[in-house]
């Protein structure tokens, strides 16, 4: 089960609206969910926008994870490895 949007992401989206930046994806479904009514196509738009917003953050900071894991657990430059130890001299 999803969490709700936090008021950090609604403030986003508050702000991305007043900057004029509307996706127009979204925009469309909203108005078709509004039946063009729009007043509740801009409410129905948040919604949309908070949520997508949403995935769109978790989803970038699971890549982030998996960079800075895969990082880790590479070998440092001064590692030997049992193959660095048998080159012949």
């Amino acid at each position: 089960m999803a969490t709700p949007p936090s008021e950090l992401i609604h403030a986003l989206v508050l702000r991305e609206m007043q900057d004029g930046i509307i996706r127009d994806g979204l925009w469309a479904q909203a108005v078709a969910e509004s039946q063009a009514d729009n007043a509740k196509a801009k409410a129905i738009y948040m919604r949309l926008r908070a949520a997508s917003m949403q995935e769109e953050t978790r989803s970038l900071l699971v890549k982030q994870i998996q960079t800075g894991v895969k990082d880790a657990l590479k070998p440092s430059k001064d590692f030997l490895s049992a193959m660095d130890l048998k080159k012949p001299r």
